[in-house]
């Protein structure tokens, strides 16, 4: 078998492995059941990747085969699935302005693409991978179905790809089409905003007017005027009053003596 081959069909395993490990983490978590990948098919494919990248790249400290091995892999796996977490992260925000993931709310994390909790569970997984489920598991798997008929590999490898990139072809068409929109809903957000504070700013403005035209001489001797109008007017009421009740009393005396 061809290592292309073999490690294409590694990477289609450990995206699969991957997809139902987020679905049911979400399912436990929310007791719902969603697509957690980028793709339409059952495919994680930062889970395949990952998974290609720890097995070239840690294989020869898991071939040393001393006792300190699994610690130089976990730390390394730490370090490598964290690096690999922040920039398929970063450029996929950057391409369709979207986040697959958020840790910004968790312990000591990375502009929320990483995490210290997910990246020590992926460390986890690494030494996994490696000392259990690649050299027991997929590993016999893959070389059992080459061992069973070389040409139906072939065959089954060519229809696996063919699906998987026509599946990354239409998914990210999707998401173009999701990016786009949220670009112009972003756009209208921003104008919406601009507006508001433009009006803002204009009633400021005129209220600023309206408290310079109030605190000018002109109002305030108008009101100073005002004042003293209304002054005299009560002044003036209060007389009125005043000689009505005296007329009124005056009346009152010359009815009384003339009645006697």
């Amino acid at each position: 078998m061809e290592p292309l081959t073999k490690y294409f069909l590694y990477f289609i395993i450990y995206a699969f492995l991957g997809y139902i490990a987020e679905v049911s983490y979400v399912f436990i978590c929310t007791k719902k059941i969603k697509n957690r990948g980028y793709l339409y098919g059952p495919l994680v494919p930062i889970y395949g990747f990952g998974a290609i990248g720890i097995l070239l790249s840690l294989s020869f400290i898991y071939n040393l085969n001393t006792w300190y091995s699994p610690i130089l892999v976990f730390v390394a796996g730490f370090i490598l699935t964290s690096l690999l977490e922040y920039i398929v992260s970063f450029f996929m925000e950057l391409i369709f302005h979207m986040r697959w993931w958020d840790y910004s709310d968790k312990f000591l994390n990375i502009h929320g693409r990483v995490c210290l909790r997910n990246s020590t569970m992926f460390a986890i997984l690494v030494l996994f991978v490696m000392y259990v489920l690649h050299p027991f598991v997929v590993e016999n798997l893959v070389s059992r179905i080459e061992n069973f008929n070389l040409v139906f590999f072939y065959i089954l490898a060519g229809i696996l790809f063919t699906l998987v990139l026509t599946d990354t072809i239409l998914s990210t068409l999707k998401h173009v089409s999701i990016a786009r929109v949220f670009k112009k809903l972003e756009a209208m957000a921003e104008a919406i905003g601009d507006s508001i504070v433009s009006k803002t700013l204009e009633t400021k403005e005129k209220l600023d007017e309206l408290k310079d035209y109030f605190s000018s001489n002109i109002v305030k001797k108008s009101f100073r005027f005002l004042d003293i109008k209304y002054a005299s007017a009560k002044i003036k009421l209060k007389s009125e009053h005043l000689k009505l009740s005296l007329i009124d009393f005056k009346e009152k005396i010359k009815n009384k003596i003339q009645g006697e």
